[in-house]
């Protein structure tokens, strides 16, 4: 039998470019920024990609904390 937990243990992140609402799952207590491939500067530097399954997008993902 499953416990239910009684709190949050992660959090959706949403794609930035169509809204699509669970591009990645990330720890609740993880702050991170998100941007489309084609948004992204030479002083950006992304730790992640993640291909967005409605838009197509490359998605670069930078963990903040």
């Amino acid at each position: 039998m499953l416990k239910a937990r009684s709190r949050k243990t992660k959090k959706k992140l949403v794609c930035p470019v169509c809204g699509f609402g669970r591009l990645i799952d990330a720890s609740i207590d993880n702050v991170s920024e998100l941007k489309a491939e084609s948004e992204i500067t030479d002083d950006w530097k992304p730790d992640y990609f993640q291909k967005c399954p409605q838009c197509k997008n490359q998605i670069g993902i930078r963990k903040i904390e």
